[in-house]
């Protein structure tokens, strides 16, 4: 009797090993450079976590159905139509989402009421009060602070009205209609700010609005605060961002976490990076920390809140 209970409850854990062995499937929207980048730093953070769980990564959204197995106990989808692919697919699978923008996903989980079954995201926009506070660490002297934004997004002036508060800063806003108005009421408000901050909008800042709007801070001697990589390079003096690597890593440490557990709420990316331009910084006679000292002076501050 002993023996056959030894022998079935080790069929049980061999049984309770296999089940995981294609336990996590990876959807992509594409399979661009930071696409990639988030599937393979988190397929080797979470198999070095979690050595019994395999992960599937499949670059083609045509073939997602067929890449569910009996086994999948979880979907990362990277980016929103990766998203939208997990959410369509005939599972009941819990979702974690990477590298989304916080208002899509939101949207897209409002339309799709039908949906039951966890989701949960990481997203891709960093929250005001870390942009906020990265701004009052590198220019304390610097306290008015404009932001230019479409009529659509009045709510998302609100949230950083209210967290600018909290700051003690002051945040002058401008909604706009149409793409036609970026330039008369940009002027406007950088005559009477100190930073330009600008917030992730496709539609209003695409590559053909962009440098104008850079052109345009450059002219007024009012720096311009991006979201990436790509914009400090372009003229802004300074960018708060998440790398692609450091978005793979955290969704690992989450799904390392909720396998065999609840998701947990969606969340602001936990780490980031800061990028400056100190070649703008000197011609604007604007002098700005190093990098890596604004970097672990704002993980300090994120510390003790």
């Amino acid at each position: 009797m002993i023996y056959r209970l030894i022998l079935l409850s080790v069929a049980g854990l061999f049984a309770s090993t296999s089940s995981w062995a294609a336990g996590v499937l990876v959807l992509m929207s594409q399979t661009s450079a930071p696409y990639q980048e988030v599937a393979d730093t988190f397929r080797a953070k979470l198999q070095q976590e979690r050595p019994a769980v395999l992960v599937a990564v499949e670059p083609s959204l045509e073939r997602a159905e067929s890449a569910i197995s009996a086994d999948t106990r979880l979907l990362v989808s990277i980016g929103m139509r990766a998203t939208r692919a997990a959410l369509a697919l005939n599972t009941r699978v819990p979702v974690l989402a990477v590298l989304v923008p916080k208002d899509s996903f939101a949207a897209l989980v409002l339309s799709a009421n039908e949906i039951r079954r966890p989701i949960s995201a990481i997203y891709l926009d960093q929250p005001y009060s870390r942009q906020l506070a990265m701004i009052r660490l590198a220019f304390p002297e610097r306290r008015r602070l404009g932001v230019l934004l479409r009529e659509q997004n009045r709510l998302k002036l609100d949230a950083l009205l209210a967290s600018a508060k909290l700051q003690k800063m002051q945040v002058s806003g401008e909604l706009i209609s149409n793409t036609d108005e970026i330039v008369p009421s940009l002027e406007h408000l950088l005559a009477s700010s100190d930073l330009l901050l600008i917030l992730p909008d496709a539609l209003l800042y695409n590559k053909n609005d962009i440098q104008g709007v850079l052109l345009t801070s450059y002219h007024y001697h009012v720096p311009l605060i991006g979201y990436s990589e790509a914009l400090v390079r372009a003229g802004a003096i300074m960018a708060l961002y998440s790398k692609p690597q450091q978005i793979g890593y955290q969704a690992a440490e989450v799904v390392s976490r909720s396998l065999g557990a609840s998701l947990p709420a969606p969340q602001y990316p936990k780490y980031f990076t800061v990028s400056i331009n100190q070649q703008v910084a000197r011609s604007l006679n604007i002098s700005v920390p190093g990098e890596m000292v604004l970097q672990q002076a704002l993980q300090r501050w994120g510390q003790e809140q």
